[in-house]
């Protein structure tokens, strides 16, 4: 099964032809499909197989044509603000019912925009919020079902001269410029990505220069630029860039030429620094070369090198590292022009922050156990002195979330299978399936809820441990406990190109069981 949608479903009131189907082959690819769909017909049979088919539902509904008197009854105040939301938003209730009823396809919905309104020419830019309260009200009715675009804001990005056809709005009923729909299908797929976990996970940062303005070991501490003014604001702007990245799950680490000491001094004692010690999951600090300080970075965190993304101000450390490590994706820092390049990570907005600070610190005290490990010859008598703990128990709903995020980042101790929150509800509510969370302390940290087995009769169709939890015999432990309770004849297997090895754990453990592979 392919990463990427093959078959998508737009449902409008306009028309988006013939610039749709073009962008669409461009961002996710030659083969896809696309079904432009009338709203007004969207029930009607030969559609309603069509959204059935799709792996992908766009709902794009032009307010203008949807109501069409809808600004002049509010201005007659025929109807008041409050009539006119429940009204729209009861009908929208309706449509994404009859969704759900057809398609468990993820559903991408624009927001509706307002400007196409033509009274600002006599009436000035006063804010009228009407648009935007239906925006709110919807978002809140319908967000954890569906993933809502701001169409605003892209046409905010666009340009709003830009964004629009006149000629083929009075032709065609397609308002809207070719510029205008390469940008929102460009947001579609981005959305599609974050819903399925597509993403970069690591952030690797040079110091000098990029976390603050300066040389450390050349200016010193009293000549940094750094702070909420002046030359060092544009640093303190990047390192809150950066935090919101850590706060949705992004991991964070630092690889910088200097003295370990003093860069340490800096995260603990500098006023002006925005993230802290705590964010960062791992320091590789030294006058090594960079390429092979951030390898070490991997093995520490044990992730690939294309989960990595490398920022450094110097073009020669970012041409070395593009050399040796083609797989790390790099990006010159530069004040004005670098953000666009951080569109590499596709974040969750909804991402536990409990989770996040358990991971980190899971990082954080590894240490401990390396130096745990060095006091014992025997790997079995380690594993003994870390005091591993394992809660295992049927999955609550409240950990969806973060069973989704498990299968989708996992690529190394994982059968290949990754789930969206809605197909996990949807799998949940089946009759002969179980899933089972695993939960994980040791003497030094709790790493939380790290992995998660799913079982379909006499089927093993997910298995997904994270990569932190490795080196504990966990998966051992996890295969045993299903081996006890289920007489597992069937494992369901897909190639991520890493995952090799735990295929082999999971042969060990059921040696006779038939072996569904799917590349």
């Amino acid at each position: 099964m392919s990463d990427l949608p093959q078959k998508i479903a737009v449902v409008s009131n306009i028309i988006f032809e013939p610039h749709f189907v073009l962008m669409a082959k461009r961002y996710f690819g030659n083969d896809v499909i696309v079904y432009p769909i009338p709203y007004c017909e969207y029930t009607d049979v030969e559609y309603q197989y069509q959204l059935t088919e799709s792996d992908m539902i766009v709902l794009w509904l032009d307010f203008e044509c949807l109501f069409p008197n809808f600004y002049n009854a509010f201005f007659s105040q025929t109807k008041n603000a409050k009539m006119v939301i429940e009204e729209v938003n009861g009908l929208f209730k309706r449509v994404y019912s009859d969704l759900a009823i057809t398609t468990n396809a993820h559903i991408v919905w624009f927001s509706f925009e307002d400007y196409f309104i033509k009274l600002p020419t006599v009436l000035g830019y006063n804010y009228n919020a009407l648009i935007d309260k239906i925006n709110v009200d919807l978002s809140d009715i319908l967000k954890d079902k569906v993933n809502f675009i701001d169409l605003k804001r892209i046409i905010a990005e666009v340009g709003i001269t830009n964004a629009y056809d006149p000629k083929g709005k009075y032709r065609w009923n397609a308002p809207y410029s070719k510029e205008m729909i390469e940008a929102a299908v460009k947001e579609v797929h981005k959305q599609y990505l974050i819903e399925k976990g597509l993403t970069k996970k690591c952030l690797v940062l040079d110091c000098d220069n990029v976390l603050w303005g300066g040389i450390l070991s050349e200016d010193g501490v009293e000549n940094l630029k750094l702070g909420s003014s002046g030359f060092g604001r544009a640093y303190q702007d990047f390192q809150r860039f950066v935090l919101s990245l850590y706060y949705h799950g992004v991991i964070l680490a630092i690889c910088s030429k200097n003295d370990i000491s003093d860069v340490m001094m800096i995260f603990h004692e500098h006023g002006e620094m925005i993230l802290k010690e705590e964010h960062i999951a791992c320091f590789q600090v030294n006058w090594g070369n960079k390429p092979d300080n951030i390898k070490r970075i991997a093995e520490t965190l044990n992730i690939g090198l294309d989960s990595m993304v490398f920022v450094d101000d110097s073009p020669i450390e970012i041409e070395s590292v593009k050399a040796m490590l083609p797989e790390v994706t790099t990006i010159l820092y530069d004040r004005d022009t670098m953000y666009e390049q951080f569109s590499c990570f596709n974040l969750k907005s909804n991402t536990s922050v409990a989770d996040i600070e358990k991971r980190n610190e899971t990082y954080r005290t590894n240490q401990s156990r390396e130096a745990l490990k060095t006091q014992y010859d025997s790997y079995t008598d380690y594993i003994n002195a870390l005091e591993v703990k394992i809660d295992i128990h049927e999955a609550a709903p409240i950990e969806f979330g973060r069973i989704s995020e498990l299968t989708q980042r996992t690529n190394k101790c994982t059968n290949g299978i990754r789930y969206t929150v809605a197909e996990i509800k949807e799998r949940a509510d089946l009759e002969d399936v179980t899933l089972y969370s695993f939960s994980v302390s040791d003497r030094f940290s709790d790493l939380g809820l790290v992995g998660v087995i799913e079982i379909e009769n006499d089927t093993l169709t997910l298995f997904s441990l994270s990569c932190r939890a490795l080196g504990r015999e966990i998966e051992i432990k996890m295969l045993d406990f299903v081996a006890g309770k289920h007489e597992i004849t069937k494992i369901d297997f897909k190639s991520t190109g890493k995952n090799e090895d735990i295929k082999a754990v999971l042969l060990n453990t059921f040696p006779f069981c038939d072996f569904h592979r799917e590349e």
